[in-house]
């Protein structure tokens, strides 16, 4: 079985109809990213990422953000960079497990006709990621393979955004179902799992990997992009755009 974590960076909203423009403060780019691991790997990734907090003198359970400042942590300025330094190079150890998908905003609420809101925006954005999880899959296990995949992402805490929960299962669901033009979903279990970011280390690297893709599309900051790139999906020749990442617009 694999294990599939996903969170968010940037805001799949923020989009005028009315203007067709963005909103004033809003991201240009809307990035989900997806930290795929063995499920026995599990225990591994927990171990490694406990370490990491005890070595910045952080406690096993302190939920660390891709977006949390180091004041909140405890941290210098200096310790805090290294700190994300050792997150992404831990995840830069597990071979193509790492896929982010790119949205260009506007481009897409102007272009698309099924793209009507943020929900639209996420549902989307879930499709392209769950296509590559199967393209991986087939990658590893063979083209018809069947083993299972279990999707994970971050339980939202207050009644406005579990609609937007509710709404992504029955995405989830729907893709799951019908696949897309190039493949089918048959390895997705029946559910998308929803837990709390506090307690779950997977989650907590998936925020990282959006954090990183979406600081090198959005500000151009290929930093912590740099040292993820071990982990990015790809092909043979060593691609990464098309395969591990997906910009669309």
């Amino acid at each position: 079985m694999y294990i599939v974590f996903i969170d968010e960076s940037g805001q799949p909203g923020g989009w005028d109809s009315e203007k067709k423009s963005l909103t004033s403060n809003s991201s240009k780019f809307f990035t989900l990213g997806g930290f795929m691991i063995g499920a026995n790997n599990i225990l591994e990734i927990e171990s490694k990422f406990k370490d990491i907090k005890i070595k910045y003198g952080l406690k096993e359970l302190t939920e660390i953000k891709w977006s949390c400042s180091y004041s909140k942590l405890g941290l210098t300025f200096e310790q805090y960079i290294n700190m994300k330094q050792d997150i992404i190079e831990m995840i830069s150890n597990y071979k193509n497990s790492v896929i982010g998908i790119v949205m260009d905003k506007e481009s897409c609420y102007k272009n698309r006709t099924d793209i009507k809101n943020h929900n639209d925006l996420y549902a989307f954005a879930l499709n392209l990621l769950m296509e590559r999880i199967c393209m991986e899959i087939s990658d590893r296990d063979g083209r018809n393979a069947t083993t299972p995949a279990l999707m994970f992402t971050d339980s939202r805490k207050n009644d406005n955004n579990n609609k937007l929960d509710k709404e992504l299962q029955i995405s989830y669901l729907r893709a799951r179902s019908l696949g897309t033009h190039y493949i089918k979903f048959p390895n997705f279990c029946e559910s998308l799992v929803f837990i709390d970011s506090n307690y779950s280390s997977g989650i907590q690297c998936a925020d990282f990997c959006a954090g990183a893709i979406h600081k090198k599309f959005e500000i151009n900051d290929s930093k912590f992009f740099d040292l993820l790139l071990p982990a990015i999906r790809c092909n043979k020749q060593n691609n990464i755009y098309g395969y591990g990442i997906k910009f669309y617009k």
